[in-house]
């Protein structure tokens, strides 16, 4: 069967080849009547019109660069990229991941950006940029946008959680039922040295607990062991556990970085006789697909709509539109589950 062409869709919608043409690249200047008429000829044919040609006479590629820290597959990563490609594919983008793991693949990303004329925007996801890099964003003729970054070097606009003002709510929720030594858990091993949210929240959690009026005796922080030596999942696991139960005040209420870190270490918890809730209160970050099954309190945040808010933003800036809100907050909130039960009250 000979390959269905421009003319043919033409002519079985008795208009022009150029016509044809306006009307597939979305331009004005086409009756919406016969514009409609163009289309339904087109599927009827099963025409795929050329998006390279398409590219070349308006001046855009239709193609939208998402940067990540690390792997597609954590649970972060893959929502807020399912949120970006929802609104973006549906508008006629090609959504197109770049996976950096080490900082030599981020310096080289960098480098190119000057010279890369292939996509219409970038969207960077979680990344803390120096001034450096970020003036290198700044100068890019393309729309950058970012996702829960923690500071906005370089950026047009961003969607993003408010990282400190969210630990600080665990701190005030812990006091208010009654503890009175808490300990804040870096995840143990952090696979990205570019995941910034852990150091943002451990500064949340010092800030607020020093507001509630704990004591430097009242507070306890783990940071994160960055590389774990080989060393096994559980035995790391089991070396946090033993801190927290070596220190000189054992801390009743435990913040975790995230809900990936806090359920292992419940685990080990629970294994090694510090029973949980009845013992000490356990809250995670994030509200993954771990948190429900394990029934784990946490701070819930939605990053497939952060995904979203990101890709919209994204689209108003390519179509050349001013935002009434360039950077947008995101809500979290608190959900409560049988982790937190404090039933040792004195």
């Amino acid at each position: 069967m000979a390959r269905t062409t421009i003319a043919d869709v033409a002519e079985a919608a008795g208009v022009s080849v150029s016509t044809v043409s306006r009307a597939l690249r979305g331009l004005d200047r086409v009756n919406p009547e016969t514009r409609k008429r163009i289309e339904e000829q087109a599927q009827r044919l099963h025409f795929s019109f050329s998006r390279s040609a398409s590219s070349l006479a308006s001046g855009r590629t239709m193609r939208v660069a998402v940067l990540l820290p690390s792997e597609m597959s954590s649970w972060f990563n893959s929502h807020a990229f399912e949120g970006v490609y929802e609104v973006l594919s549906a508008q006629g983008y090609d959504v197109i991941p770049y996976i950096v793991w080490t900082a030599d693949e981020l310096d080289r990303f960098f480098q190119s950006l000057p010279g890369n004329r292939n996509v219409d925007a970038i969207i960077v996801s979680s990344f803390d940029f120096d001034e450096a890099k970020g003036r290198i964003l700044g100068d890019l003729s393309v729309p950058v946008i970012g996702i829960n970054t923690p500071n906005m070097h370089g950026l047009d606009a961003a969607a993003y959680i408010d990282d400190e003002a969210s630990s600080g709510s665990v701190v005030r929720f812990l006091r208010s039922q009654g503890h009175r030594t808490l300990a804040y858990v870096s995840q143990p091993v952090n696979a990205s040295p570019f995941i910034c949210s852990d150091s943002v929240r451990e500064r949340g959690f010092v800030k607020a607990a020093k507001e509630c009026g704990y004591g430097d005796d009242d507070i306890m922080v783990i940071p994160s062991l960055h590389d774990a030596g080989g060393r096994d999942e559980r035995d790391v696991y089991s070396g946090v556990v033993a801190q927290l139960l070596s220190a000189v005040e054992r801390p009743t209420g435990i913040f975790v970085s995230c809900d990936a870190a806090a359920v292992p270490l419940i685990r080990e918890m629970r294994r090694m006789g510090w029973r949980v809730p009845e013992e000490a209160s356990v809250i995670g970050f994030d509200d993954d697909t771990i948190a429900g099954a394990a029934d784990l309190t946490t701070v819930h945040q939605d990053s497939v709509e952060t995904g979203r808010e990101a890709a919209r933003k994204a689209l108003a800036l390519m179509g050349g539109k001013t935002l009434d809100e360039a950077f947008t907050v995101m809500p979290t909130s608190l959900v409560l589950r049988g982790t937190t039960e404090w039933a040792k009250r004195n």
